[in-house]
């Protein structure tokens, strides 16, 4: 593969905030009196499109409970998420230096909103090294796991489904990535992944899994030295 598309997930990859979106979601249901086990949570509801989240949470809690979650339930948790992210967003180790290291074609495909997930990359002076190569969920029909957002990207920039590798820290990223046609490294080195999370990522279907930005810096290196 020579100088192939990297295509970077933004939450749990580059910016360490899917501990904050997790600790969020988990408390709430907690507080409605619903539990589950935190392994099965980030299998099934992390990195989700926006809408797709939002049918399963609500799904989630309509069955556990009896009683749907109404729109003010979903702008409470909206706003809690945006206001700890805004207070204690920072970059996952390593992940500045990687950017730097790279010369090849890279862009960003998050779930995020698209204006929100400016203001992420912004705050960490991530965007510098994307331009116009940060797409958002908001711009296609079906969110994670549905190959969509990969397909737009890939498109948008040029390249062939075939010449992407995708870097994804989700379970739902890592089916998308694949649905799309694309290679795919599940990523392990954000502070909510915890002991069996590459097992999940392998399991999703990750074509091989590391659990640093140390580590995809070396193998980017290695395998594929013009990028």
């Amino acid at each position: 593969m020579s100088r192939p598309l990297l295509i970077f997930d933004c939450d749990g990859v580059l910016v360490d905030s899917e501990f904050i979106y997790l600790d969020v979601e988990m408390t709430f249901l907690r507080d409605l009196g619903v539990n589950v086990d935190w392994a099965t949570y980030v299998r099934e509801f992390m990195a989700l499109g926006a809408n797709e989240w939002r049918i399963k949470y609500a799904g989630l809690i309509l069955r556990e409970t009896g009683e749907p979650l109404l729109d003010a339930g979903f702008e409470k948790l909206k706003a809690e998420s945006r206001r700890r992210v805004t207070a204690e967003l920072k970059p996952v180790e390593g992940a500045e230096a990687l950017l730097k290291s790279l010369t090849g074609p890279r862009c960003v495909a998050s779930s995020t909103q698209l204006g929100f997930l400016h203001r992420k990359l912004d705050f960490v002076d991530f965007s510098r090294f994307f331009g116009n190569g940060i797409f958002s969920g908001d711009m296609v029909e079906h969110g994670k796991p549905a190959p969509d957002l990969f397909l737009h990207a890939a498109k948008a920039m040029g390249y062939g489904n075939e010449d992407c590798i995708v870097i994804e820290d989700s379970a739902n990223g890592v089916r998308g990535g694949k649905a799309a046609g694309h290679f795919v490294i599940g990523f392990t080195g954000g502070s909510h992944c915890r002991k069996g999370h590459d097992d999940t990522l392998f399991d999703a279907g990750a074509d091989i899994v590391l659990d640093s930005h140390e580590a995809l810096t070396d193998w980017i290196a290695e395998e594929l030295p013009a990028a």
